[in-house]
């Protein structure tokens, strides 16, 4: 797969940027802590969130591979930065059917698991140095 993105900037320091792609359309800016107008993405945020897709589709197709009782899926992830370690951290909000079983609660926890282990951008960040982890929140609609 290639992957081809375009990028401007305007304004200096206090400006501006834009990323774009076939898919993809977003404003970045320099974070305000370090002098930066702070309004838009930061590369930082970008790296993030991109660890965050990665684990989010991976556990959708291998849920929908599994045929897991899906009600819905989302991730909440955060990330922390000290001066000697930067973690991301995901929580797989995973609402299953009314009808699930333990089994099928228990199948969701394995597949948060293995879908932390095997997204690749996790573990790109993985081999940076970044400590990526992942849990599962698991819920039975009612």
């Amino acid at each position: 797969m290639d992957i081809k993105l375009n990028l401007s900037w305007t304004g200096g320091m206090k400006g501006e940027g834009l990323i774009q792609s076939e898919g993809l359309s977003t404003k970045i800016s320099i974070p305000a802590v370090y002098g930066g107008l702070g309004e838009y993405s930061n590369p930082k945020e970008l790296y993030v969130a991109s660890t965050a897709a990665c684990f989010l589709s991976t556990l959708s197709a291998i849920s929908d591979n599994k045929k897991l009782p899906l009600e819905s899926l989302s991730v909440e992830t955060n990330a922390h930065e000290s001066d000697d370690e930067f973690s991301i951290h995901h929580i797989a909000n995973i609402v299953l059917k009314s009808d699930a079983t333990d089994s099928d609660k228990k199948k969701a926890a394995d597949y948060t698991a293995t879908a932390d282990s095997i997204c690749a951008v996790g573990n790109l960040a993985r081999k940076a140095g970044v400590n990526v982890t992942a849990e599962p929140n698991i819920t039975v609609a009612e």
